[in-house]
Formats: C-alpha cells, structure tokens, sequence
C-alpha cells in the first residue's frame, strides 16, 4: 500500500511473521506508517509472499527478504534514485529488513521495532553500516532489552516502552 507524499524520502515497511497473522495491516505497522506519514515520508507498506492476496508461500525468510528487495526497488523507482530511503520492520519483518539492508543502494538509515533477538541472529545489523534506530519493550521475551542494548552502537537510537512486551503486539491478543 503506498502513501505518496514526498518525493525526497520514503520508507518501506515490514511486517511481523506472516505464519503467526503477521500483515501489513498489522498495529504497530500501521502506526510505523503513521509516524513516517506525519514526518513528511512517503511510505510503501506490502505483505510478504502468501499473505492476504499475495503470490507465493512462506519462504523460511529467504523470499520474504527479496519481497523486501523487490518493494525497495518499487519505492525508488516511484521516488526517484536519489531520495532517501529508509527501512522499517516489526519483529520478523524486522529481521527481513535488517538481512536486506545490505543489498539496498544508499540505503542510510534502519528503523527496528522489536527485532527478534531470541529467534535469529543478530549478524545482519551489525553489517548495516548506517543509522539505526531500535525501538524494544522492557519486558519482551522475544526481543530481550539486554541483547537490543548489546548490540546497540554508537550513533543510533533507542526507544524503550516502560512494561511493553511483544505478544501484545500481535493481533488478536
């Protein structure tokens, strides 16, 4: 679903695990797109091979990151070569956008929300040599505050929810 505001910056968003109802009218996707609506972003949210009207399957992530590939390549060529790209995830989308992030021309800046610390590695954000931002709940079991904090690094940024945990985030719960 894209929001064409701007023509100078965009961002992509990913949502959580598509085998646990993860979509892109998931929440706290939706209130991504907001936040980067109201900051003067354009925005192209998507759902992963197999959700909703999608084609394909669930692909273990390996899909599910050239999905990610795929909209980057759709935002910049509605864009524009030259604006500024930014890319967003919840949770497993998260990790997908994070394991894309390399592979995404000049892309400058990383925005994680619960990244799943507690299911896959964290390799993929410590290649990313560009500006992340990490948003983690205090009390998620999934995305544990101390490994955010671990492989947290100079230059990016941080938002920590006093008492939030991820399964809230998931829908229906």
């Amino acid at each position: 679903m894209l929001t064409k505001q701007s023509l100078t910056c965009g961002a992509v968003i990913c949502h959580p695990h598509p085998l646990y109802g993860g979509s892109m009218h998931n929440n706290v996707v939706e209130a991504l797109e907001e936040g980067f609506i109201s900051s003067g972003f354009s925005t192209l949210r998507f759902n992963f091979r197999g959700v909703g009207w999608s084609e394909g399957t669930y692909d273990e992530g390996e899909g599910e990151v050239r999905d990610v590939l795929a909209a980057c390549t759709h935002l910049r060529g509605v864009l524009g070569q030259t604006a500024r790209l930014v890319l967003a995830g919840y949770s497993f989308g998260a990790w997908c956008a994070a394991r894309a992030a390399s592979q995404v021309k000049d892309l400058e800046d990383l925005f994680l929300v619960a990244y799943p610390f507690s299911r896959y590695e964290a390799a993929p954000i410590h290649a990313f040599p560009g500006r992340l931002y990490f948003v983690g709940g205090s009390q998620d079991d999934i995305s544990p505050l101390d490994q955010l904090m671990s492989v947290y690094r100079e230059g990016g940024r941080r938002k920590v929810p006093e008492g939030a945990a991820h399964v809230p985030f998931l829908p229906g719960r």
